[in-house]
C-alpha cells in the first residue's frame, strides 16, 4: 500500500514538472487552449446547437398534417447569417426612387386603335404597355407627366394602376401627347428578415392562449379555451380553442378571430407557411376563411389567403397552406402574393373568420395547432445551406462537426500508434526474420498514395454495398497510419537494445517481453507523446478531404461534409463564394485551427521530451 502511494505521487510530481515546463511554451498554450476550446464546443454542441445538423426540424409533432414525427423547416435555403442586420455596408431600410419613361403614341388604323407604349428616358425602344420599374414597390409618393407643352400634371391615385400580377409595373389610364415624360417617385427597401412566429402558443397549452387573441363575438356565439378536447399530439397536452354557437337553430352564425402582429423589414418574407386542426359538432357545415390585415395610417388593406368548408367529423382533420399555393395566388389577385401584402413595414392582423351554416344549439367547432409562421432571409449565427427539403443550419453543422473531427483524429491515432509501437517494439528487440517482415510490409505500404488508395477502397466497398459508416473511416486511417512510427520505434529500440542496462538485464536471466516493458518501452515513450500530439492533424485533414470528396457517411455532419456540401449546391459558380463565405469559411478555419493546435503540442513536447532540444535550451 505505502508503495503504491509512493508511486502515484512520484507520477503526481513528474506530471507537475512536466508542467511547469510545458506551461512555459507560448506555441504549447495556444495549442492546448484552442484544442480545449473545440473539446468543450463538442461536448457542449447539442445546447448551443440543438438543430439536428443532418436533418433539422422545428416543433416536431406539432404540425400534424406533415405527420407525429415530422416538423416544420427550421429555415429557408441561403438564409444570411442574422447579425447581417447590424452591418453598416448591408442595404437596410426605405430608399427613395425616381425613375423617368417617356411614352410613344402608335395608332393601329387598320382596327381603329390607339396604343400608348412606354419606355425608359433615355433608351431608344418603348414597347411596354405599362411603367415598369426596376425595384419592387413599396410605396408609391408621386408620379407627374410633363407634356410636350411644357404643363406638368400631377396624376391622381384615380389616374393610374398598380398591377397586382406585378408588383412592379404601373399602368396608366388615360393616352397622353406623344412623347410626354413620366417621373415616378416611388420608395423600396432592403432588408434582413428574420423569421417571425406569429401564433406564440400554436397549441393552446394553458387558458393563457387566449390573451394573444383578439375575439370579435357576435350571433350567439361563445370562444373559449377548452383543456379536454384537444388533439391528441402525443405530449399530454389536450388544450384546444373552442367556438360555439348558444343561440337557437339558424341559417348562419359567424365570429371574427385574429392575431396582431408587427412585420418591421422593408423587404417582404420569403415564405408563409400555415398550419390548423379542427373538429366539428352539431352544425351541417362551417366555413373557415383566413385573411391578412395590414394596417397603415392611411387605411387598412385587406388579402384572403384561403377558404375551407369543414364538414363534422369525430376526429381532428389538419390542414395546412403556404403562400406558393395558386388558391393563395388567386384569392389575393397576384402571382407576388408576398411582395403585395408585405410591401412596407406595418401593423398586420392574422385574422380567421368562421361562419356555422344551419347551427344546431351548442354546435361546437375545435381549433388546434394554429400556426402562421414567416420565412425570412436570414438565421442563425451562420445562415442555412443549400437543401432544398432542409435546410441544414451551418452553425450547428459546424459545431456538431467538431465531434466528428476529435473522434476520428484522436482514436485513429491512439489506434495506429499502438500498432506502431507494438510492431516496432517486436522489429526493433526480436531482429531477424521478423524484423524483416514487418519493416518490408511497412515499406511497402509507405510507398502507396494514401488518399488515392482510400478512394479506390472506399469506391470498392460502396459497390459491395458497405457503408462508408465513422468507424470504417477510423479503420482505414489506422490500416495506413502506423508505418512511420513503427519505423522511428524500431530505430529507437536496435539502439537500446545494445546498451548496458538491457544486457546486465539480459545476464540476470529476465525475459523478453520483461525486457521490453520495464526497460526498452519507458525509454520510447516520450516518442509516443509526440507522435500521439503530431499524428492527429493528418488523421482530421484526410477524413474531411473524403467527406469533401463525397466519399464519407453522408449522415455524419463533418466539416468536410460541409465543404462537399457546398460545391455540389453550384452556389460558388453561380453566385460566387464571397457571398456565401459564412457557408465555406467557418468548416476550412475550423479545421486549419484543430490541425494547428496539435502541430503547436507536438512542438513543445518534442522541445520538452527531446533530450537533444531540452540542452540546447
Amino acid at each position: 500500500m505505502a508503495t503504491q502511494k509512493a508511486s502515484i505521487q512520484f507520477a503526481i510530481k513528474r506530471f507537475k514538472g512536466f508542467w511547469n515546463l510545458y506551461k512555459k511554451s507560448k506555441r504549447g498554450m495556444l495549442g492546448l487552449i484552442i484544442v480545449i476550446f473545440f473539446a468543450i464546443l463538442a461536448v457542449i454542441a447539442p445546447a448551443i446547437a440543438p438543430n439536428d445538423p443532418v436533418r433539422p426540424m422545428a416543433e416536431v409533432g406539432q404540425w400534424p398534417r406533415y405527420g407525429p414525427s415530422i416538423g416544420r423547416k427550421i429555415a429557408l435555403k441561403l438564409c444570411c447569417p442574422a447579425w447581417y442586420k447590424h452591418l453598416p455596408n448591408i442595404p437596410k431600410g426605405e430608399t427613395n426612387i425616381t425613375e423617368q419613361f417617356y411614352n410613344r403614341i402608335v395608332h393601329v388604323y387598320e382596327f381603329n386603335q390607339t396604343f400608348q407604349l412606354f419606355g425608359r428616358l433615355g433608351s431608344e425602344e418603348a414597347n411596354d404597355d405599362a411603367l415598369t420599374l426596376t425595384n419592387r414597390i413599396s410605396r408609391i409618393y408621386s408620379i407627374t407627366a410633363s407634356l410636350p407643352n411644357g404643363t406638368i400634371k400631377k396624376l391622381s391615385p384615380q389616374e393610374y394602376q398598380l398591377l397586382p400580377s406585378a408588383p412592379r409595373e404601373i399602368k396608366i389610364r388615360d393616352i397622353y401627347d406623344n412623347g410626354t415624360i413620366f417621373a415616378v417617385n416611388y420608395s423600396t427597401g432592403k432588408d434582413i428578415v428574420e423569421n417571425i412566429k406569429v401564433v406564440q402558443d400554436p397549441t393552446f397549452s394553458s387558458n393563457d392562449s387566449l390573451k394573444e387573441w383578439d375575439v370579435k363575438t357576435m350571433d350567439n356565439i361563445i370562444v373559449d379555451y377548452n383543456s379536454e378536447h384537444g388533439y391528441n399530439d402525443g405530449t399530454g397536452n389536450f388544450g384546444c380553442l373552442l367556438i360555439e354557437y348558444k343561440g337557437a337553430p339558424t341559417q348562419t352564425a359567424a365570429v371574427n378571430i385574429s392575431n396582431s402582429f408587427h412585420y418591421p423589414y422593408w423587404e417582404p418574407p420569403r415564405w408563409v407557411l400555415a398550419h390548423f386542426s379542427y373538429k366539428l359538432e352539431g352544425a351541417s357545415s362551417v366555413l373557415i376563411t383566413f385573411y391578412i390585415t395590414r394596417n397603415e395610417q392611411d387605411g387598412s388593406y385587406c388579402f384572403k389567403l384561403m377558404s375551407y368548408t369543414i364538414l363534422p367529423s369525430a376526429n381532428y382533420t389538419h390542414e395546412i397552406y403556404d403562400t406558393f399555393s395558386p388558391k393563395v395566388k388567386d384569392n389575393v389577385g397576384s402571382d407576388y402574393v408576398l411582395d403585395v401584402i408585405f410591401a412596407c413595414p406595418a401593423n398586420f392582423s392574422y385574422l380567421i373568420q368562421i361562419t356555422f351554416i344551419e347551427p344546431e344549439q351548442n354546435a361546437k367547432l375545435y381549433l388546434d395547432h394554429v400556426h402562421f409562421f414567416i420565412y425570412g432571409n436570414s438565421y442563425g449565427l451562420l445562415g442555412t445551406d443549400n437543401d432544398p427539403d432542409r435546410p441544414r443550419d451551418v452553425f450547428s453543422t459546424l459545431v456538431h462537426g467538431a465531434r466528428i473531427s476529435l473522434i476520428v483524429g484522436v482514436l485513429a491515432t491512439i489506434f495506429s500508434t499502438l500498432i506502431g509501437l507494438f510492431l516496432g517494439l517486436l522489429s526493433g528487440y526480436i531482429g531477424g526474420i521478423v524484423d524483416e517482415i514487418t519493416m518490408r510490409f511497412a515499406d511497402l505500404l509507405l510507398v502507396l498514395p494514401t488518399l488515392p488508395l482510400f478512394i479506390v477502397l472506399i469506391v470498392a466497398m460502396s459497390a459491395v454495398r458497405i457503408q462508408m459508416g465513422l468507424w470504417n473511416i477510423i479503420i482505414l486511417l489506422t490500416l495506413f497510419g502506423w508505418m512511420g512510427f513503427a519505423r522511428s520505434v524500431r530505430s529507437m529500440v536496435v539502439s537500446l537494445r545494445e546498451r548496458s542496462f538491457v544486457e546486465a538485464a539480459k545476464a540476470a536471466g529476465a525475459g523478453t517481453m520483461h525486457i521490453i516493458n520495464r526497460h526498452i518501452l519507458p525509454n520510447v515513450f516520450a516518442l509516443v507523446y509526440i507522435t500521439l500530439a503530431t499524428s492527429v492533424p493528418g488523421a482530421i485533414i484526410t477524413e474531411a478531404s473524403l467527406s469533401w470528396l463525397g466519399l464519407g457517411d453522408p449522415l455524419i455532419p463533418s466539416w468536410g461534409k460541409i465543404l462537399y456540401d457546398f460545391q455540389s449546391s453550384g452556389v460558388a459558380t453561380t453566385q460566387g463564394v464571397g457571398e456565401y463565405w459564412f457557408w465555406v469559411f467557418p468548416p476550412c478555419v475550423a479545421i486549419a485551427l484543430l490541425a494547428t493546435a496539435f502541430i503547436l503540442m507536438g512542438y513543445a513536447l518534442d522541445e520538452i521530451l527531446n533530450p537533444r532540444l531540452r540542452e540546447r535550451r
